[in-house]
């Protein structure tokens, strides 16, 4: 049923005469009367451009109008802007009548939008206030359309009752002044409170009275929308025939006045009454997949039209459970298993391709070809091949680099895919030959291996050891060749927490032979998580695991690039097992050497030359540590693998350590008056995340860094004075560094610091910083809530510092020393009335840089988040 709507005038009489503002805003409600709400909005905003800055009755009118195009595009939120907008430049004209009546046409406009987000409260505040202007000025058809909002919000509320009351009264109005269309209105509205009441014989009863006069007065639209409601009363009573004969009628009404939304929804209705018939499962697949269609043509990448896909899947898993055919069965499971996943997946990728902004970018590439896949996979290459030959075109037009290059390869092959599945094969064979080209450029194996594929050529083999064409001979004690397997893994991160794989690069190489050998005294190490293994072609093979990422941050996204490694070792196989089982991270290179044959020493050196230049053993001598720290970098490891309820289960479900056979003892919860200061913060601290952008005073900001960080006494130790910090540290060594980044303090500016606890002083290491950049270090889904804190500090471990004394020992030590640094930080800002929370999900390196610290011996750990919460 058409919403219930006042008559909103174009212009005031000193308008008028300007005959460009009538036929500009008959215009744009002509277009906002169709559905066609962009172009009236882009009508509306050039009017406004063209009344100016002063206050007018036409401005008043044309930002209500504005309102009402975000309101029915799905913006109740900027609409509710627009409106408030209007109604203050309102409060700046002369009063008058046509003033009068448009402050309540406005506030009606004002409520709608408030309701239509859900803000019912302020929404009948709203129409209660137009009401009474309707009231004053003697307006019975605006009484009669408050009233039915009123009803409307009632009814919203829970409160069938009240929206029956209300309703009457307007029906009551519209009957005296003769209105039908209104009047077939308040009689859909009455039935939609007698439904909600379970009231089903009453419901019918008004609902075909509202379309009697709709369908007599040849608002077919409107009794469309009727008869889908009776049909939905029919199917609660049980008579499913009666049903579905209503909502044929609604969809042959819909089929004709062309509505896409209205349409696809009386499809949508249909198909879910006849998936629970016998027999008529096919049918309502055929009938859901029009629904889909139609949504994809009003707006292809909307998130109604992926909710659809969604429906689809429900249905196809019905049809699944009833086939006996096995292979059908399967084919049927993974496409709904694929459906879902576009019902999920594919918002995201359509809200980030607009927070990306239509500028040609790395991140926008991206995004499209995603789009692109997500239509190929439902069924869609049509609608996919444009966003792929758009990301084509962006591409090829940004800066060529190896990644870019990388990218392009994996666009031209989904590209030439798309095509072909649309019919276009000759398309499909020059995008997937430009997708060949570009892999051979690259040395790129794999993608070469995908381009062959699609042009259904041969593959040509892998050279597995350099190029060599004929197999070779090896000598067992002094010849043998290495070559490098590199599986390159480009990722993007997006600020909608959208992690997107990108291309993947099979590189294989030769190394050269005249790399210089470590020295003597050095102590090799395997990598911790390699393995090594023989292959079928008595090669030895090294397979190290992914290196740490190289994160670069841009304007559209973060990219990540990831190198996982086989190093593989032809030849001399007696000689090399003989090292690997030496190598053990204490023994050196010349204590090895000893305990080999005099006749395999220069092999084994060459070789110790080739592995560590191939990275396939540590030469550094880093305590294991440090590989420690690089392996459990959050955006190097993927989570566990739990997402939303299943989180909040493994959180509630109670199963901590228990031993049932023990006897248990109770603990007093008597607190003595000593412990009472510090009972309560603890009882009071909370990890929020809700920072409100206030800043933090300065004399809380120092408070906070020497009470929990500073200095707090001295001791002597073999005659040397110890100065003792607030926190424990294993050996008195202070091996992690404090670095508050400040965003909001009063009196300082934003900067990175380093707190000189020693001194008490703070040092400005980097005096200027743009706090987005900071910001952007965070993880996507973090960003939020650092936005609004006051200040960051972040603690680094200073790795040289502890390994000198504990060496492998001193990582564990490390971090517990951060950890207690952290909680101090976090009781004192509570103790001083601020929000503190611990924090660690940055990238890594990006905050190192930020920092501007010395990757080689100091490293981001963890840090603590302080301001002040919204409440």
């Amino acid at each position: 049923m058409k919403p219930l709507r006042r008559i909103q005038p174009a212009a005031a009489p000193r308008d008028a005469a300007q005959a460009w503002y009538v036929a500009d805003a008959e215009r744009g409600q002509q277009l906002l009367d169709q559905g066609r709400f962009d172009e009236a909005r882009e009508v509306f905003e050039a009017i406004l451009a063209r009344l100016g800055a002063a206050p007018s009755y036409g401005t008043a009118v044309m930002l209500g109008r504005l309102g009402r195009c975000l309101h029915q595009s799905g913006r109740p939120d900027l609409a509710v802007r627009q409106v408030r907008k209007a109604i203050d430049v309102i409060g700046k004209l002369a009063p008058s009548d046509g003033v009068k009546a448009l402050r309540g046409t406005l506030r009606s406009e004002l409520g709608d939008a408030l309701r239509a987000g859900g803000q019912y409260g302020e929404a009948r505040k709203a129409y209660e206030a137009a009401l009474k202007i309707t009231e004053e000025l003697k307006d019975l058809r605006g009484q009669g359309v408050d009233l039915g909002h009123l009803g409307a919000v009632a009814l919203a509320e829970g409160k069938p009752e009240e929206a029956l009351t209300h309703q009457r009264a307007a029906l009551r109005l519209f009957q005296e002044l003769r209105e039908p269309e209104l009047e077939a209105a308040a009689w859909h509205q009455l039935g939609r409170a007698y439904h909600a009441q379970g009231q089903s014989d009453q419901a019918e009863r008004h609902y075909q009275e509202a379309a009697r006069i709709s369908e007599q007065r040849g608002h077919l639209a409107a009794a469309a929308q009727t008869w889908n409601q009776l049909a939905v009363v029919a199917a609660e009573a049980g008579k499913p025939e009666e049903a579905e004969g209503w909502y044929r009628r609604a969809l042959d009404v819909d089929r004709r006045l062309g509505n896409p939304k209205r349409l696809g929804q009386s499809l949508h209705n249909l198909a879910e009454l006849l998936r629970n018939q016998p027999g008529r499962l096919v049918e309502a697949r055929h009938l859901a997949e029009e629904a889909l269609a139609v949504a994809q043509q009003l707006e292809p990448a909307a998130a109604d039209a992926w909710r659809h896909y969604g429906i689809l899947a429900n249905l196809i898993e019905q049809e699944a459970r009833t086939h006996s055919d096995e292979e059908q069965k399967s084919a049927l499971e993974i496409q709904a298993r694929r459906y879902r996943e576009l019902q999920r997946q594919a918002p995201i990728v359509s809200a980030t391709l607009v927070q990306v902004g239509e500028w040609p970018s790395l991140g926008r590439a991206v995004i499209l070809g995603q789009l692109a896949r997500c239509f190929h996979m439902g069924g869609r290459p049509d609608l996919a091949v444009g966003h792929d030959q758009e990301a084509v075109s962006i591409a090829t037009s940004l800066e060529p680099n190896d990644g870019v290059k990388s990218l392009l390869v994996t666009l031209f092959l989904d590209l030439g895919d798309v095509l072909r599945a649309a019919g276009h094969d000759a398309g499909a064979r020059d995008a997937h030959e430009a997708a060949l080209k570009l892999a051979r450029d690259l040395h790129d194996l794999l993608g070469q291996g995908q381009a062959w594929q699609r042009l259904g050529g041969v593959l040509p083999p892998t050279p597995s050891r350099g190029s060599r064409q004929e197999p070779r001979r090896w000598n067992d004690t002094t010849d043998f060749e290495v070559t490098t397997h590199d599986e390159v893994m480009i990722d993007f991160v997006f600020d909608t927490d959208l992690l997107v794989d990108g291309p993947r690069q099979r590189l294989i190489a030769q190394r050269a032979e005249d790399t210089d050998p470590p020295a003597d005294t050095v102590r090799p190490m395997l990598l911790p998580c390699a393995r090594t293994w023989m292959d079928e072609e008595g090669a030895i093979r090294f397979g190290l695991p992914a290196g740490e990422p190289m994160v670069e941050r841009q304007s559209s996204c973060t990219v990540m690039k990831r190198n996982r490694r086989q190093v593989v070792v032809a030849g001399a196989p007696g000689v090399l097992w003989r090292l690997i089982s030496e190598i053990d991270g204490t023994a050196t290179i010349a204590d090895i050497l000893s305990r080999l044959p005099a006749s395999e020493h220069a092999t084994a050196r060459k070789m110790f030359a080739a592995l560590a230049a191939t990275g396939a053993i540590d030469v550094s001598g880093r305590p294991i540590g440090r590989f420690l720290h690089l392996a459990t970098k959050k955006g190097v490891l993927p989570g566990g693998g739990l997402e939303g309820d299943a989180v909040l289960r493994l959180a509630t479900d109670g199963s901590y350590r228990a031993y049932a056979d023990a006897p248990r003892i109770a603990v007093s919860l008597a607190v003595p008056d000593r412990l009472r200061t510090f009972h309560a913060l603890t009882r009071s601290r909370r990890s929020r995340r809700d920072y409100g952008g206030v800043a933090l005073s300065r004399s809380d900001f120092d408070a906070l860094l020497h009470s929990a960080c500073g200095v707090t006494g001295s001791t002597t130790w073999a005659g040397r004075e110890v100065k003792l910090r607030a926190y424990p540290s294993s050996g008195a060594l202070y091996a992690v560094e404090i670095y508050p980044v400040v965003l909001r303090v009063e009196g300082l500016e934003p900067a990175v610091y380093h707190y000189r606890a020693v001194e008490n002083v703070l040092e400005a290491v980097q005096p200027s910083i743009d706090p987005a950049g900071i910001v952007g270090a965070a993880l996507p889904v973090e960003r939020e809530m650092v936005a609004g804190a006051a200040v960051l500090i972040c603690l680094v471990g200073c790795f040289p510092r502890h390994e000198r004394k504990y060496g492998d020992g001193g990582y564990r030590m490390l971090v517990a020393e951060t950890g207690h640094i952290s909680q101090n930080l976090i009781l004192a800002a509570t103790a001083l009335g601020a929000s503190a929370r611990p924090f660690g999900g940055v990238f890594d390196d990006l905050v190192n840089r930020a920092l501007g610290l010395d990757e080689a011996a100091e490293q981001f750990l963890l840090a603590v988040l302080v301001g002040r919460h919204t409440d």
